[in-house]
């Protein structure tokens, strides 16, 4: 939790429509170095679990752990990158309207709400330099929230209804709970 004064860790949320296409580019880049190729729609999707994830994450624990909902003002949140390879390292929370719930259904139930509303906003607005459907945005929305309840629970990855495109990569196979599996 950071200090009203805290400057930002990373990418600000509420300016993450903005810093996207610059971040998609050069995620794009960086796995054409690694792999040679980078799959057409796969720097966005990466982007975009990198933008909710953590957001997913964060606002799930404190849900099953504490007794609190975090707001998901996008004001109030930032995300930290690795400088090499720009997937999140850390998840920067500011005071805000977080409230007390004491009812565990409730306040997973009201969690996911403001969880969803936020990254449903993402997701849609997100500028793509290639077609992304509604599915795979939305689909990324409900998956992070699954997963990111999974890892609590200790279970494994829940099935997906988006896709990273991990699978197109050359020596790479569809990740664990992927819908392209067989």
């Amino acid at each position: 939790v950071a200090d009203h004064g805290d400057p930002d860790l990373g990418v600000p949320l509420a300016r993450a429509l903005q810093v996207a296409p610059g971040w998609i580019e050069t995620y794009r880049e960086l796995t054409i170095a690694q792999s040679g190729t980078a799959p057409p729609g796969m720097p966005t999707a990466f982007v975009l679990q990198y933008l909710i994830d953590p957001l997913a994450t964060v606002v799930s624990a404190a849900a099953r752990l504490t007794p609190f909902v975090l707001s998901t003002d996008p004001g109030l949140w930032s995300i930290g990158l690795d400088p090499t390879y720009l997937y999140p390292v850390g998840v920067q929370v500011r005071p805000g309207d977080h409230r007390r719930v004491e009812d565990d259904v409730e306040r997973l139930d009201a969690a996911y709400e403001a969880y969803a509303a936020t990254a449903r906003a993402i997701a849609t607005d997100l500028p793509s330099p290639t077609k992304m459907s509604s599915l795979q945005r939305l689909g990324m929305v409900e998956d992070m929230w699954e997963i990111s309840l999974a890892r609590l629970a200790g279970a494994p990855p829940p099935e997906r209804q988006s896709c990273c495109l991990l699978y197109a990569l050359p020596g790479c196979q569809p990740c664990a709970g992927c819908p392209r599996r067989d």
